[in-house]
């Protein structure tokens, strides 16, 4: 059965990361995902904005619900932001009255309509529970046994339902890594702040007190890459680098999820511009992998 989604790759990842999202349509393409991609999408848009009119943000973002809604399909979002902002909306609108009835009433006088029938899945459970661990083992051409990599979930993957295992989705990740048999390794930061949204308050301090904090631990596991899930983190952990170098040099690789399955499943790095767009040296995964 062929599996199908409406496609929400999300700002980041749409018009700053070509690489990692070259890496995403290529693994979905792999196990036949079929998505759906609607023009009259918007932004998420990320739940930050609720904090100056939690009105808007779950209008917004109810609205887009509404028009995956309107296909018949669940929303898949490689965005951790995205994915928050999606999951949180709906909660919100399902289990508020007061607050539904309010965007129910804009809603309705644009022509939409939201029921809850469907729900945003992030790229992670689409592939752990729906493509499935097994299928994707099969799959590995290129083992990464040569790599040792740290894991960097992202604050939004711990989002779930009242009362669920906020664990349960960075789980599923440490399983995507191994499945690509590269070794994981710890340091206790995993659930660390990136620093990318505190930084829109204070950028100095979220510099030093949240990314270099991680970057620093990361280097001294001494391992060859630091995997993520999230755009963000991603952004923020590579150009956090750059602004750092003028009082220390990290140099770790950062890699998106995506990146290091497709690696695993035989996409030419050279095919989705591995060492074009990233702003760390991912040009030493390559050589470890005997691949640079």
């Amino acid at each position: 059965m062929m599996l199908k989604y409406i496609f929400y790759p999300g700002c980041y990842v749409s018009t700053m990361l070509p690489h990692v999202e070259a890496a995403i349509r290529f693994i979905l393409k792999k196990f036949n995902v079929e998505t759906i991609e609607l023009e009259d999408l918007s932004c998420c848009p990320p739940k930050i904005n609720s904090i100056a009119d939690e009105l808007f943000w779950l209008t917004v973002a109810v609205r887009n619900l509404a028009i995956a809604e309107s296909k018949g399909l669940d929303i898949l979002t490689p965005c951790n932001g995205c994915f928050e902002s999606f999951f949180e909306a709906k909660m919100m609108y399902m289990e508020g009255k007061d607050l539904r009835e309010k965007v129910s009433n804009i809603l309705s006088k644009l022509g939409y309509k939201f029921e809850g029938k469907i729900k945003p899945k992030h790229l992670i459970e689409v592939l752990y529970e729906d493509v499935g661990l097994e299928k994707i083992k099969e799959n590995i051409v290129k083992p990464l046994g040569a790599l040792r990599v740290a894991v960097h979930y992202g604050c939004h993957l711990f989002i779930v339902e009242h009362g669920g295992d906020v664990w349960k989705k960075p789980r599923m990740t440490d399983e995507l890594i191994k499945v690509t048999r590269a070794e994981l390794v710890r340091d206790g930061l995993e659930r660390l702040c990136c620093g990318f949204v505190p930084s829109t308050v204070d950028d100095a301090f979220s510099l030093t007190y949240r990314t270099e904090v991680r970057l620093k631990s990361v280097k001294e596991l001494g391992v060859d890459a630091l995997v993520t899930p999230c755009p963000q983190c991603l952004m923020r952990l590579e150009f956090g680098q750059v602004r750092l170098r003028a009082k220390a040099r990290y140099d770790v690789p950062i890699i998106h999820l995506a990146e290091l399955l497709a690696l695993a499943l035989g996409l030419d790095p050279k095919k989705f511009g591995f060492t074009v767009y990233h702003k760390s040296p991912t040009k030493l995964i390559l050589q470890k992998i005997g691949l640079g």
